[in-house]
């Protein structure tokens, strides 16, 4: 297999390390540990066949124990959030179209609101201008009571 060390890198690689540093710090997102119950650790390997190329271990140095190159489980990780993903965005799918329909269904109400505030202002004219015919009625028949009896005729004699 060759040398393994702990990842040291170049200054050209520094984001590099950051990147692995945050995912060693947070394998549990990856859950990247041994059946044994370990928690892996990540290491860089010196061979000529995968050189640099990073890789998680248990501490436990057996056979049986887990080994997985990052990018693997990495990938593997992107695999399986692939159909929570996809779920998710059929859900937003979903709550954009709802979202559309209420916008229509706030529109129409907009619109019967605007109708309805326009026949209220029409029913509002007509109250006002039935009322102005009534009292002036009613000031026609006082006044027409008054000159009757002012005159001393009887509204019977018309």
């Amino acid at each position: 297999m060759g040398e393994i060390i702990n990842p040291v890198r170049d200054s050209s690689s520094i984001l590099f390390d950051l990147v692995l540093k945050n995912l060693d710090s947070h394998l549990s997102f990856f859950g990247i540990q041994c059946g044994c119950g370990r928690r892996t650790g990540i290491y860089t390997s010196k061979t000529k066949v995968n050189p640099e190329r990073t890789f998680f271990r248990c501490p436990t140095f057996q056979n049986d124990h887990l080994y997985k190159w990052v990018d693997e489980a990495v990938y593997e990780e992107v695999q399986d959030a692939l159909p929570k993903v996809e779920c998710f965005a059929s859900d937003v799918m979903k709550i954009k179209m709802k979202i559309e329909s209420m916008k229509t269904v706030e529109e129409d109400l907009k619109e019967d609101v605007r109708k309805a505030s326009n026949e209220l202002k029409k029913l509002n004219v007509i109250m006002k201008v039935g009322f102005s015919v009534v009292c002036l009625g009613v000031v026609i028949c006082l006044v027409l009571i008054m000159f009757d009896k002012a005159d001393g005729l009887s509204m019977n004699s018309y």
